[in-house]
């Protein structure tokens, strides 16, 4: 199969990327500039296309799309992974640019690609489009975290209402991936104390969920969920015996 991610140049992203590429996919992914791209190039192994692309421009994403199926044909899976973090303060002390880098890259990103990803679907017929989930999807409210929650609270949505409007294409879906916390750049910048508690408890290397993620997207499961509540349930009794390192 030929599958579509942006941001795959780091994180969970990347995780995706190599094991996709391990069970033998072919992979477009994209990131934001030619120094991103080039530090993967030769570390990956099977087949790949990089591509420079910024998600808050429709016409990048749909050159994206146009130069990925150039090298590998129609794309079966669409991942919307590109995402940023904010910075940790309260909403009065953001700027007007750091705000709108969060909403754009985050929300309009998704919401473009997705748009983007359908149209090409609708004309062949089949393929599944996946947007990330994240802290603010399940409406937990946390200070300085709340422009960040906000977008993940509103791709939730996003995602389960586009469904509505793909009734008549059974072969297509939008589902959603939670991927929980993952010690990826993006959890780790700008954690607290009381966060990296939390994190050392809860969180997990991506060499762990990557290929979680990747299990259920190939078996079509329209959710996707690492972090259940069995699971936070249990790590928060077992938290007292283990030591967990963050890489």
């Amino acid at each position: 199969m030929h599958i579509f991610i942006t941001g795959g140049t780091r994180g969970i992203g990347l995780g995706i990327v190599k094991e996709l590429l391990k069970k033998g996919h072919k992979v477009s992914y994209t990131g934001t500039s030619e120094l991103s791209i080039q530090k993967n190039i030769g570390l990956l192994q099977g087949e790949y296309n990089p591509i420079i692309c910024d998600v808050r421009h429709r016409s990048d994403i749909v050159k994206a799309r146009d130069k990925a199926q150039e090298v590998f044909g129609k794309i079966h899976i669409w991942v919307n992974n590109a995402g940023v973090d904010q910075e940790r303060e309260t909403i009065d002390k953001l700027t007007e640019s750091e705000i709108h880098r969060v909403v754009d890259i985050n929300i309009v990103g998704s919401m473009l690609g997705t748009s983007i990803a359908l149209e090409s679907f609708k004309k062949q017929g089949f393929g599944y489009v996946y947007n990330f989930e994240g802290l603010g999807s399940n409406n937990m409210k946390i200070p300085k975290t709340i422009v960040y929650g906000t977008t993940k609270r509103a791709l939730s949505y996003f995602s389960k209402a586009c469904n509505k409007e793909i009734t008549e294409y059974p072969d297509i879906f939008v589902g959603t991936i939670q991927p929980g916390m993952v010690f990826t750049d993006l959890l780790l910048t700008n954690m607290g104390e009381d966060g990296m508690k939390v994190a050392r408890i809860l969180g997990d290397k991506v060499s762990n969920v990557a290929p979680f993620i990747v299990r259920n997207m190939l078996k079509k499961k329209l959710t996707i969920k690492y972090l259940t509540t069995a699971k936070i349930i249990v790590r928060f009794l077992m938290s007292p015996f283990k030591k967990k390192a963050l890489f």
